[in-house]
């Protein structure tokens, strides 16, 4: 049985699908070898192996969605982002890139989490992101610029983790994805409520731990200013497990 869409309710590609790393990368790059890892979610053994091109594929779109608005979406990236993701070129996100911006990283976080057993994201939801780009509620975004010693480091990761039992947050589930392109880091964190009788906490948003607002300044929601990037700190090859991992290690 074929697997439905993401994002509408058709059939899902057999072969091929979505690019992890958008295929304009393999343009941009010079020919040759990177160090490439594989690791989903924070739980998954890393794959390690060399290769010369960006070819991960997730078969969980249909050849529309692929083709048409998640293209347009990818290519509106490229346009305003490429440059800073490459080689570090600065930029002041408004109002009208922060949409963008903040559309393609769920894009990118609905796509993995399909790919992993359990969708986290409601099918209203995705749907609803598919007509319009509107996020869901509760959604947060952040970035910062990532210096490390490699000329292209790329991650798109997950993790999902849950308040401990007598917490005031506990009857909740949050889900964290992390997506690194070059310079660029970004991340976001939803929350839902988990299944469990008789715990249910008001959904909020969740503040990051405030030693992280020089380096991670968030750009969504829309906070009604401009966000310079790169921010004032960045994070280097020693902090950056520190920043994917800064909600899960959160004590709540």
């Amino acid at each position: 049985m074929a697997r439905m869409c993401v994002f509408c309710l058709s059939d899902a590609v057999e072969i091929g699908g979505e690019h992890i790393w958008d295929a304009w990368l393999n343009d941009a790059l010079p020919e040759m070898l990177y160090r490439a890892v594989e690791r989903p979610t924070l739980d998954s053994p890393a794959i390690e192996y060399d290769a010369n091109r960006f070819k991960m594929k997730l078969p969980v779109v249909c050849r529309a969605c692929n083709n048409e608005w998640m293209s347009a979406l990818s290519l509106k990236i490229k346009d305003r982002f490429s440059r800073s993701m490459l080689d570090g070129e600065p930029f002041s996100l408004g109002t009208k890139d922060g949409v963008i911006l903040a559309a393609f990283v769920f894009m990118k976080a609905a796509l993995m989490n399909q790919s992993l057993p359990g969708a986290f994201f409601t099918r209203d939801a995705r749907e609803r992101f598919r007509t319009d780009l509107i996020l869901p509620p509760f959604v947060q975004c952040w970035f910062t610029a990532y210096e490390g010693a490699a000329r292209m480091h790329t991650r798109s990761q997950s993790h999902i983790f849950s308040p401990n039992p007598g917490t005031r947050l506990y009857g909740l589930q949050f889900f964290c994805f992390n997506y690194i392109v070059g310079k660029l880091a970004l991340q976001l964190l939803a929350v839902r409520w988990k299944n469990i009788p008789g715990a249910r906490s008001a959904l909020i948003m969740l503040d990051a731990p405030k030693n992280w607002n020089l380096a991670a300044p968030r750009f969504w929601p829309d906070p009604g200013i401009f966000v310079s990037w790169p921010p004032p700190e960045c994070v280097g090859d020693n902090m950056i497990e520190l920043f994917v991992q800064r909600f899960g290690a959160f004590p709540y």
